[in-house]
């Protein structure tokens, strides 16, 4: 402890442990502020005690050790990443979505991709996009259909890109997304989406299927 710190405190002990009738005027001044009567032995108690608990107050803090701070911080850190990566990598959690995008270039172009998010491998997975007009009557579709697709990993590829030609820019058309997939439980999921295009030359879909948890 510095040389300062110590006469700080011996002076601290030193006003502690003065009599009451032996106060400096100062510290009558601010029991005053405070609304206390020094000649009311029970105010008189309140202010002495008061007076201890800050010299206590002021003597945790001096020995708090920002080392050890520093040290509690990290831990806890550590033990908020172990929490975080359990969840995303140890248990079993199913979590799918597929992102689509629509492009007008010379025609319309749709491009999509799944996604494994879940931290088991899925089987039995089928993508479909179907290009339909306005009313709902298929024009074109593209499909694809795997085994497996692993953990933290994605599905892509020309069977999820196609380019529908002879149809005009200006009117709206639909996008019937939908994907059937088996879960880490054998649980069969199949979910679809209806998006709406043709209004803008450039969209992005990214619909998210019903996550899956499973603790015990």
């Amino acid at each position: 402890m510095k040389m300062e710190d110590e006469l700080v405190v011996h002076e601290d002990d030193i006003i502690a442990s003065k009599p009451l009738g032996l106060l400096e005027s100062s510290q009558r001044q601010e029991a005053f502020a405070m609304g206390l009567d020094l000649d009311d032995p029970e105010q008189a108690e309140a202010y002495m005690q008061a007076q201890q608990a800050a010299l206590f107050i002021k003597d945790t803090i001096r020995n708090i050790n920002p080392a050890r701070v520093a040290i509690a911080g990290l831990i806890m850190l550590l033990l908020v990443g172990l929490i975080a990566s359990g969840w995303y990598w140890v248990l079993p959690r199913d979590d799918v979505e597929v992102e689509t995008i629509y492009m007008q270039r010379g025609g319309h172009l749709v491009m999509s991709e799944l996604y494994n998010d879940g931290s088991r491998a899925i089987t039995d997975v089928t993508v479909q996009v179907e290009f339909q007009d306005e009313f709902g009557n298929l024009i074109q579709e593209m499909r694809i259909d795997v085994d497996e697709v692993e953990a933290h990993s994605s599905l892509a590829g020309d069977d999820l890109e196609m380019i529908v030609l002879g149809y005009t820019v200006w009117d709206e058309y639909i996008l019937e997304v939908s994907v059937t997939w088996t879960s880490f439980d054998n649980r069969v999921h199949t979910e679809s989406w209806s998006h709406v295009v043709g209004e803008w030359a450039s969209e992005r879909f990214v619909d998210d299927c019903e996550t899956t948890t499973k603790l015990f």
